[in-house]
């Protein structure tokens, strides 16, 4: 029984590395992908041994031989493709929960907080901390540090950048820097643009982040770990709701094409033909079992229909 928990668990986990936005991918979809490919390469690969050789005992050995070196070549290719996801998901799971940290700050913790990567990251000297600003040495030159933090809030307002530039101009800073937890508009950087006197950094949240990771500043991968299980959880419950759509119509679509090709193939194969509409009828059955076990989407009812019941 545990043995089975633990197989569902990874199942799961796995599951949740592939999906890409809101579209649901399983593994047990590329398993039986794998299974489809194995026996079509092995049926093709030993018919073909059999009209070239004559000899069936020969062919099984060559058929079997082939279907192993194409199913292992597959695998190996499913396997770094697993990995690839495995490790964007990873990072995306880091970024995203180290993100929500930096927002739930308040300004004055952000303040701090950003210093303190500044100095890490050992591009910046003689650090001060001011009420509104900080102050750096930067390459030799001094650099003045704007900031804006407004928890949960999606981008800088572009007067904000500007009101900066003078400010900049106004203390005879060549140098500034604007770090934020949002993101910057394309006003915002069109306005950096039209000041091209002024060496002024846009820097958004995801950048910040990046110095700080640079800096090795995050020691939390347990939280990081946590909050990764929780998403994995999250995304277990929904495909429980979405479990009957496994088997999609394209797939259905997909084995039905199959079997049509094995059909043509039969014609042209005429001496082996049986073997061919044996595969074609199979792969045609498969495609319609499949497109019959798949949920029909039910009728949801307007809203205002709804309230006029």
């Amino acid at each position: 029984m545990d043995v089975l928990k633990k197989l569902s668990a990874k199942i799961s986990e796995w599951n949740f590395y592939l999906e890409e936005g809101d579209k649901p991918i399983s593994i047990v979809s590329w398993l039986v992908d794998a299974i489809v490919l194995a026996s079509a390469s092995l049926a093709i690969s030993y018919l073909w041994f059999v009209y070239k050789t004559k000899t069936p005992w020969l062919s099984v050995i060559f058929a079997i031989v082939v279907t192993g070196a194409i199913s292992a070549a597959h695998l190996k290719l499913r396997a770094k493709q697993l990995e690839r996801k495995r490790q964007a998901r990873l990072n995306s799971a880091a970024a995203t929960y180290r993100k929500k940290e930096l927002l739930s700050l308040t300004p004055e913790q952000f303040k701090w907080r950003l210093a303190k990567a500044l100095f890490h990251s050992g591009k910046f000297e003689d650090i001060k901390i001011g009420k509104r600003f900080l102050k750096a040495t930067y390459k030799g030159k001094q650099a003045l540090i704007g900031f804006y933090h407004a928890p949960y809030s999606q981008q800088v307002p572009p007067f904000e950048v500007y009101k900066f530039l003078e400010i900049l101009k106004h203390c005879g800073y060549t140098t500034g820097f604007y770090f934020t937890s949002s993101s910057f508009s394309d006003t915002c950087y069109a306005i950096q643009q039209d000041h091209d006197d002024l060496e002024l950094h846009l820097l958004d949240g995801d950048g910040l982040l990046k110095i700080m990771e640079k800096s090795g500043m995050f020691n939390d991968r347990d939280a990081v770990n946590l909050y990764l299980k929780s998403e994995i959880d999250r995304s277990r419950l929904r495909r429980r709701q979405a479990r009957r759509r496994l088997l999609t119509p394209a797939k259905a679509r997909t084995y039905i094409l199959y079997g049509l090709l094995f059909l043509v193939a039969s014609f042209i194969f005429q001496t082996y033909f049986i073997y061919y509409l044996i595969l074609s009828v199979s792969f045609v059955l498969l495609g319609i079992l499949v497109y019959i076990a798949h949920p029909k989407a039910k009728s949801v009812k307007a809203r205002d229909e709804v309230f006029n019941e």
